[in-house]
C-alpha cells in the first residue's frame, strides 16, 4: 500500500477534531509543556494545490513549522528541514482527501512548546455517493456520512425535467429518488461545496449512470466458512444504506422465501452470520427500493479435516452451485464462470502456491514430502449475471486446515506380550500389526511408574521386536508397559493396550495369589497353569489350571524338603507368559516312628528317619537298649537300623535314641526320645 494511501485510511479512521490522534509525537505531550496556537488565513481545506497561510498567535520564540509532521519525536524536529515561513503550497494527493498535520513549536515561558492543527486536501470537490437504478426510469442517490464528506453543502444537479438541489452537511445521510422518462442513460452531478473561500476546486464532471442497473447493486465479495463450519463472515458492497436484507438457504433449499429473510436492515461492510446447514449455506443479498436488487449468489465451501494415507494429504470438500437461482418474476442470478483453486502453504517458509481443480472437483489427493508442515484452503471464485446484466464477482473460501504430522496418531500396535524372566526382569515382545503402511522410524517402550507412563527406552532397529526392561524387580508388583511407533513423516502411533507382568506372591492364608492383568496386548487371558519346580531337576511341571477368575492357589508343600518354588504360566490362545517365581521355605523337620517290627515282612522292617534331610550337612545317630548300651550308631540319616547288634537279633523291647543334625542353614536339630521294637 502507497504511503498517501496509508495516510487516507488513517484519515478515514479517525475524526477530523481529534488533532492529537493524528501524530503520536509531540502532539500527545502534556507533561512541561506549554501550548502554542495559530490560526488560518487562507481555507484550512480545498483542492489540490492548496495555499496555506498562517497566523500565528502562540506568543512563543523561536516559533518554526513542520507542514507535513509524521509523528517524529521531539529529537528528530530538526533534521526535518523546519519551516518560518507562514505559507506553504500542498502537493500531493491521490483521488481522495489526505489530512496533512501542521506542527508549530518553539520556546514559551521557558519550556518547550508544541501545537498541532490539520489541512484536507482533495484532488477535486466531487463527494462520495452512490446510485441505484431500473427500469430506465428509475434512480437512487444516496449521500452517506463518510469521512470523505467534510463539505459545508451539497448541490445535486439532477437534470431535466428536475431542477438543482442543495443539501446541508446536516442532512447527511441523504437519499433522494426520481422518476425520469426512460432512458439508457441518463446524467448525475453531485458537487461539494465550502462555506469559505474554494475558487482552485473544480465543479466535478457528471456521472453517466446506466439506467438498467444502477451502480450499487449488492455484491457478496467474500464469503469465508469458519473453522469449526458453524459460523461464516460475509463481506458485501452496495449503496451507503442499511436497509440490505441477508437470505440463507440450506443444501436441500432450492430457492430462497423473500418473506423470510436471515437478516434485515443492514449495510454493506463485513457481518459474521451463523449457517443453518454446516454441509453448505448459500447467501444473497437483496433489497426492494422501487429497484430490486440482488447479489449473485454465493455458497460456503466446507473442507473437511485433513487424515494423511501414508505420504498424501487427501482433500475433501464439497463444489460450488452453479446453476441459476430464481426468486420472483424475472429476478434471479445464474453462475456464468466458476473457477476453483487450491490455496497450499508450507507453514515453516510460508511459500505458497495454487493449485488448479475443475469446478465439479470435490476431491484432491495432494502427494507431499511428509516432513513439511502445509495449510490448504479452497477458494472458488464465481461470475454471476443477473437478468439486469450485473455483472458480480466472489469469493467463497472454505476454513484454512493446516496439518502437521507431529499431531497425527496413527492405529496402533495390539500384538505385544510381556514375561518375566529369571531373573525377575520383564522382557517385552511384540509383531507391528498397525494396518498403517508407511515405513517405521523407530518404537518406543513406555513404562507406568505409578502415576503415569514415562518413556524408558526407543529402537531403530526395525527387526529387533523386543525390549528388556532391567531396572525393574517384576516380584515386587506388577509392572505395565505400552508401545508406539514413529513413521517416516515422524507421525506418532497410538499407544498400544497396556500389558502386565503377572506378579505372583503368597497371602497371609498361605495361599499363592498372583495379579490378572493381561500380559498380552490383543488378547485376554484364557487360563491360569500353576507350575512347581522339581527341587533336584529344578525344572517345572504343571500341578493344575485354573480359570482366568480365579488368582489363588493352596500349594501341598509335603513333597518339598528344601523349598517350594512356583510360577504361574499365563495363556492366551497360541500365546505364553509367565510370572516371576515364587519360592517358599519349608521348615526343617526330622521324624522318627515310635515302633517299628524287624519281622521279616517287609513292613516296616527297619527304623526309617523321616523328614527333610537333604538339608542335612552334619548329622550322628545313636541306639540304646534299656541299660544305656549303644546298639547302633550312624553319621548318615539314610542308613537305618534292622533290629539287630553284632548279627544277632535284637529283643522286643523299648530302646532310646539320640540325634543331632545341622542343617545347611547352621540350623541345629537335638531330639532324645524312644521306640518300641516289635516281632
Amino acid at each position: 500500500m502507497k504511503y498517501n494511501q496509508l495516510r487516507y485510511l488513517f484519515f478515514l479512521i479517525l475524526p477530523l477534531l481529534q488533532i492529537a490522534s493524528f501524530a503520536q509525537g509531540v502532539c500527545d505531550l502534556t507533561n512541561g509543556i506549554e501550548k502554542g496556537g495559530f490560526t488560518y488565513d487562507t481555507p484550512s481545506a480545498g483542492c489540490h494545490p492548496l495555499n496555506v497561510r498562517i497566523k500565528d498567535n502562540s506568543g512563543g520564540t523561536e516559533v518554526k513549522y513542520i507542514f507535513d509532521y509524521q509523528g517524529e519525536s521531539a529529537s528528530q524536529l530538526a533534521s526535518l528541514s523546519p519551516s518560518i515561513s507562514l505559507s506553504n503550497t500542498f502537493s500531493n494527493f491521490t483521488d481522495k482527501p489526505i489530512s496533512y498535520v501542521i506542527l508549530q513549536y518553539g520556546k514559551k515561558n521557558g519550556n518547550p512548546m508544541y501545537y498541532c492543527n490539520i489541512v484536507t486536501v482533495r484532488p477535486d470537490n466531487e463527494p462520495v455517493f452512490t446510485t441505484s437504478a431500473c427500469n430506465g426510469s428509475v434512480l437512487k442517490l444516496i449521500i452517506p456520512q463518510d469521512p470523505a464528506n467534510d463539505f459545508d453543502s451539497y448541490k445535486i444537479t439532477w437534470g431535466s425535467p428536475f431542477s438543482d438541489q442543495i443539501v446541508a452537511k446536516t442532512a447527511l445521510p441523504f437519499s433522494d429518488t426520481k422518476n425520469y422518462p426512460f432512458a439508457v442513460t441518463r446524467p448525475l452531478k453531485v458537487e461539494g461545496i465550502y462555506n469559505t473561500n474554494t475558487n482552485n476546486c473544480a465543479a466535478p464532471n457528471a456521472r453517466l449512470i446506466p439506467m438498467n442497473s444502477g451502480g450499487n447493486y449488492p455484491t457478496i465479495t467474500k464469503l469465508e466458512l469458519s473453522s469449526d463450519n458453524k459460523d461464516a463472515t460475509l463481506t458485501f458492497t452496495g449503496a451507503a444504506e442499511k436497509n440490505y436484507s441477508i437470505y440463507q438457504r440450506g443444501i436441500n433449499t432450492s430457492n430462497y422465501d423473500l418473506s423470510q429473510p436471515f437478516r434485515q436492515n443492514v449495510g454493506p461492510g463485513t457481518h459474521k452470520v451463523s449457517v443453518i446447514d454446516a454441509n453448505r449455506s448459500c447467501f444473497i443479498i437483496y433489497r426492494d427500493t422501487g429497484c430490486a436488487e440482488m447479489s449473485g449468489e454465493v455458497c460456503t465451501i466446507r473442507l473437511d479435516s485433513i487424515v494423511p494415507n501414508g505420504k498424501v494429504n487427501p482433500l475433501i470438500w464439497n463444489p460450488h452451485p452453479n446453476n441459476k437461482i430464481s426468486l420472483i418474476g424475472s429476478i434471479g442470478t445464474g453462475i456464468t464462470n466458476t473457477v476453483v483453486s487450491i490455496k497450499k502453504e508450507e507453514v515453516n517458509t510460508k511459500t505458497k502456491n495454487s493449485i488448479s481443480a475443475t469446478s465439479v472437483q470435490s476431491t484432491y489427493n495432494d502427494a507431499v514430502d511428509c516432513s513439511i508442515d502445509f495449510c490448504y484452503q479452497i477458494e472458488v471464485k464465481t461470475t454471476n449475471n443477473s437478468v439486469a446484466n450485473v455483472i458480480t464477482n466472489s469469493i467463497s473460501l472454505s476454513p484454512k486446515r493446516c496439518i502437521s504430522r507431529k499431531d497425527i496418531i496413527l492405529p496402533a500396535i495390539t500384538n505385544t506380550l510381556v514375561s518375566v524372566n529369571a531373573g525377575n526382569k520383564a522382557e517385552i515382545t511384540y509383531t507391528d500389526n498397525s494396518p498403517w503402511t508407511l515405513l517405521r522410524k523407530r518404537y518406543v517402550l513406555y513404562h507406568n511408574d505409578g502415576t503415569k507412563y514415562v518413556r524408558i527406552d526407543s529402537t531403530t532397529n526395525l527387526t529387533l521386536n523386543k525390549f528388556a526392561d532391567n531396572a525393574v524387580d517384576a516380584s515386587q508388583k506388577s509392572e505395565c508397559y505400552r508401545i508406539v511407533f514413529v513413521d517416516e513423516c515422524d507421525s506418532r502411533s497410538d499407544f498400544s493396550p497396556e500389558f502386565c507382568t503377572i506378579n505372583l506372591s503368597e497371602n497371609s492364608g498361605g495361599q499363592l495369589q498372583w495379579t490378572n492383568k493381561t500380559p498380552f496386548g490383543n488378547a485376554p487371558i484364557s487360563t491360569f497353569e500353576i507350575q512347581s519346580y522339581d527341587e533336584t531337576t529344578n525344572t517345572p511341571s504343571t500341578e493344575t489350571t485354573k480359570p482366568s477368575t480365579e488368582t489363588t492357589y493352596d500349594p501341598d508343600l509335603d513333597k518339598f524338603e528344601e523349598e517350594a518354588k512356583y510360577r504361574i504360566k499365563i495363556v492366551a490362545g497360541g500365546k505364553e507368559s509367565y510370572s516371576n517365581i515364587y519360592t517358599i521355605p519349608i521348615k526343617a523337620k526330622i521324624f522318627i516312628p515310635e515302633a517299628f517290627s524287624p519281622d521279616g515282612d517287609a513292613l516296616n522292617s527297619e527304623l526309617q528317619i523321616f523328614g527333610t534331610l537333604k538339608r542335612i550337612t552334619d548329622f550322628n545317630f545313636h541306639i540304646y537298649n534299656r541299660w544305656g548300651n549303644p546298639v547302633f550308631s550312624s553319621n548318615d540319616p539314610k542308613i537305618f537300623w534292622d533290629g539287630t547288634f553284632q548279627g544277632k537279633e535284637s529283643p522286643v523291647d523299648t530302646y532310646s535314641y539320640t540325634l543331632y543334625a545341622k542343617l545347611k542353614d547352621g540350623q541345629e536339630i537335638k531330639k532324645i526320645g524312644k521306640f518300641v521294637l516289635l516281632r
